[in-house]
């Protein structure tokens, strides 16, 4: 039983992974935005690109979570104590994924407030 506990521990590990590469990928795209938006990309594939990347990580981060559950509804203490390195590194990779998560959504909160400023601008501008 021990080894079926490594085995869910190195595929939640393995999510974790793709889970983070997809989330700084994305945070990466998002601070090229600005860069983007002077290059011949439209508004339409710009939103095609986010909302496709949104929904990988959606699926990523659901397929992490229900692993985790079953992981801890299906185990015992010595079992992940056998296992300890395993749980370790899944910790790691949490604390890494909670603070790019913080990063991005703290990115995002500002481009938003900047596209908000910018067409409250152009709202000024259009008055006269």
């Amino acid at each position: 039983m021990a080894d079926c506990t490594q085995k869910h521990l190195k595929k939640i590990n393995k999510v974790s992974r793709q889970l983070l590469s997809r989330i700084l990928a994305t945070h990466n795209n998002i601070q090229l935005s600005p860069l983007k938006s002077n290059l011949e990309i439209t508004e339409e594939q710009l939103a095609n690109r986010e909302n496709k990347e949104l929904a990988e990580l959606t699926e990523l981060s659901q397929k992490r979570q229900i692993l985790i559950t079953k992981l801890f509804k299906n185990n015992t203490a010595e079992k992940m104590n056998a296992e300890s390195e395993l749980v370790q590194e899944m910790i790691a990779l949490d604390i890494e994924l909670t603070a790019n998560a913080k990063s991005s959504k703290q990115l995002i909160t500002e481009q938003v407030l900047k596209v908000k400023k910018s067409k409250k601008i152009t709202k000024s501008y259009q008055k006269y």
